[in-house]
């Protein structure tokens, strides 16, 4: 099994997980708050991850000098994201908020090219246009009514994680090189606890509306959505690169469509539809293409 094969397998395990979760999410939302679930969703994988390095004596150490890109993958891309995730879902349902989710590799593929000189030839400009139309259509933009409108707050905040998410992908890329993805997301993790802990005490939590199906939604964020999830898009991002992981995050909203009309019967709009659809074509001809130039430069 070549390592690409082996990446795109690993790249599916967040995918699913990762599109399941926007409906867990929005389901404990109803007695939790944002970082609350967080909160309990990482301090519960981190302690999963620390079993699994010690059963397969993974090394623990790291150097003084990464401690930064640990502490900004932790507090930006895992505590900042979570925080406006959860709370976009908290304000629109589970299906447009993935959707929004959708846009993540066309803003990595601007920041790589600001940052690591990517090329971004008119294929790319063209697709990211064709992504921003998509992203206003899922909206459904009125301008005169959206920042009146507590929806509009929902759709800022996934804009935001999309933002947050980038960042932990440009901070997670230089980590590869000297330690296994155990080590990587354990740390990430532990990192981020801090920034979820110290707002627990101020949200309204409703500890005795929590039954077995809000158990069950907890471990499947915990262990699925959070230590597999995470473990295995690392070794994605290490086998497939961060452009070209990012862009099967394009598919997450489809698992979460599925599962959110089969789990709590919601649906979409067809503009919301026609704007996902046209998100995930902009994604897949930059995918397409950037294979092309790098199969005539190999």
């Amino acid at each position: 099994m070549t390592n690409r094969t082996k990446g795109l397998f690993s790249v599916m395990i967040p995918v699913i997980a990762w599109g399941i979760s926007f409906v867990s999410t929005e389901f404990l939302l109803r007695d939790l708050g944002a970082m609350t679930i967080g909160a309990i969703r990482f301090v519960f994988a981190t302690l999963v991850l620390y079993a699994m390095m010690k059963q397969t004596k993974t090394s623990l150490k790291i150097d003084p000098k990464d401690k930064f890109l640990f502490l900004i993958a932790g507090s930006v891309g895992i505590a900042i994201y979570f925080y406006f995730e959860n709370l976009g879902i908290k304000y629109i349902s589970a299906s447009p908020a993935a959707l929004i989710i959708a846009a993540i590799p066309m803003f990595t593929l601007v920041f790589e090219a600001i940052i690591y000189k990517r090329g971004v030839g008119w294929i790319d400009v063209l697709a990211i246009l064709i992504s921003i139309v998509g992203v206003v259509l899922i909206v459904d933009v009125n301008f005169a009514t959206f920042f009146k409108s507590e929806e509009s707050l929902g759709y800022l905040m996934m804009i935001g994680a999309v933002v947050s998410w980038v960042i932990y992908s440009m901070a997670s890329k230089p980590l590869f090189k000297k330690y296994s993805y155990l080590t990587i997301v354990y740390y990430q993790f532990l990192y981020s606890l801090p920034f979820f802990l110290i707002l627990v005490p101020f949200e309204a939590n409703h500890w005795n509306n929590i039954g077995l199906e809000a158990i069950a939604h907890l471990v499947f964020l915990g262990v699925f959505a959070s230590v597999l999830g995470f473990y295995y898009y690392a070794k994605a991002m290490d086998l497939l690169g961060i452009t070209e992981s990012s862009i099967f995050i394009n598919f997450l909203p489809i698992v979460t469509i599925l599962f959110s009309f089969v789990y709590m019967g919601q649906m979409i709009s067809m503009k919301q539809l026609i704007g996902g659809i046209l998100v995930m074509c902009s994604v897949t001809v930059t995918t397409i293409h950037e294979k092309k130039l790098s199969i005539s430069k190999g």
